[in-house]
């Protein structure tokens, strides 16, 4: 039993799990905003899916871009805790001011900042995760900070739907919103707290280079990656549609209800596939996530009854699972030691730039096309992602 225990925790440092721990409360307070966002936008600030779609993508680009420099900043000034406290300072700041915005341009602007601060943190902070544990235990502590993220997801939509049944329930739709809005604001100011118990592993500062030359220090088998799964999150449009398509037929209750679901799925899953990938390597597990997403979309395509929901929310947590925290692993594996941060934030880059697109694709297809086009767009592009990661070799081919 000793033996057991041992190796479960084994890599699972305290900076591990200070950083999950993190994770945790910021997720409690993002996931009870999240299932009622395309519907605080639509319903009370007046907007509709393409709206959403590009407040999604816009969000998602401009954020995904702040990572590759946060990640070079973090390389060279050799400290990585000040840039993730930044970050998650930022976003609290901006959750803070979430319930005053009067239009859904006035939202999306502060929606840009909040995830802008998710922009800076993330890089610097995958970064430190790397460096808190050992290089055979690495998916172990990529995929315990996703499930503890992953539990906050789960904790944080349960909330709202308590709220929303007690406490706000005598109010109007957009006080109600609004009230949830406002309470969000109070576990995102804990994880700034808790940040500030990280300890930083001492490290030298990296040689001052320009990002240009930083960026050719990449090997070649780890661009060719970076851009199948840039190619894979182009097809990997917001959740918000998935919440748009089951709101068709069910109620606000339901939908939450399978959103919880999915974040459920994904959290099971997480850890055990950071485990699974230490053990029989980062491209199958990654694999199995591609189909998962693939399977979702097609069978979306076709329906959106409550039992299929039910099996593509499951789909959908099992694809984030397996591929979410096995990607950055993956990434963290053949980056070169001295600028780890920086490709780290190269990745996130890629795989985000890509999102304003996808936004906008999906939004035009599902407001001016149909639902189903939406998920016939993601199915196809998904498949190409999958079939290009199935014929990858993690080595230069001789």
């Amino acid at each position: 039993m000793a033996t057991s225990r041992r190796s479960l925790s084994y890599g699972l440092t305290a900076n591990v799990v200070i950083l999950g721990v993190v994770s945790l409360f910021t997720d409690i307070s993002s996931e009870m905003i999240l299932p009622i966002l395309p519907f605080f936008l639509i319903q009370v600030l007046g907007a509709n899916a393409l709206i959403v779609g590009l407040e999604e993508g816009f969000s998602d680009s401009v954020v995904s871009f702040m990572k590759i420099f946060s990640g070079w900043f973090s390389d060279a000034a050799g400290k990585r805790k000040r840039f993730v406290g930044a970050g998650y300072a930022l976003s609290t700041l901006m959750k803070a001011l979430f319930p005053f915005a009067t239009s859904w341009p006035e939202f999306i602007g502060m929606r840009v900042v909040e995830r802008t601060g998710k922009g800076v943190r993330d890089a610097p902070r995958d970064a430190l995760l790397m460096e808190s544990t050992q290089a055979d235990t690495r998916g172990k502590a990529f995929g315990f900070h996703r499930s503890m993220d992953t539990a906050g997801a789960i904790a944080g939509p349960v909330v709202t739907l308590v709220l929303l049944g007690t406490v706000l329930a005598s109010l109007n739709l957009a006080d109600r919103y609004r009230g949830i809005l406002l309470l969000a604001a109070i576990p995102a100011a804990l994880s700034v707290l808790i940040v500030l118990f990280v300890r930083e592993p001492a490290r030298a500062p990296a040689p001052k280079q320009p990002l240009r030359v930083t960026f050719r220090g990449i090997p070649r088998p780890l661009v060719t990656f970076i851009a199948i799964a840039s190619l894979f999150s182009f097809a990997d449009f917001s959740y918000a549609f998935l919440l748009l398509r089951a709101g068709q037929s069910n109620g606000t209750t339901v939908v939450i209800l399978l959103y919880v679901l999915y974040n459920i799925v994904y959290a099971i899953h997480a850890f055990p596939a950071g485990i699974l990938s230490d053990r029989v390597g980062r491209k199958p597990v990654v694999l199995v996530g591609y189909v998962a997403f693939i399977t979702m979309t097609t069978l979306l395509v076709f329906s959106n009854a409550l039992a299929v929901l039910v099996v593509a929310f499951i789909l959908y947590g099992l694809e984030y699972g397996m591929a979410e925290g096995t990607q950055r692993a993956l990434v963290a594996d053949f980056a070169p030691p001295e600028i780890k941060g920086t490709v780290l934030g190269a990745y996130h880059t890629s795989v985000g730039a890509v999102k304003l697109a996808s936004g906008l694709v999906a939004g035009f297809l599902f407001y001016y096309v149909a639902p189903a086009a939406t998920f016939a767009f993601g199915a196809v592009t998904a498949t190409i992602a999958a079939i290009a990661l199935s014929m990858w070799s993690p080595a230069p081919r001789s």
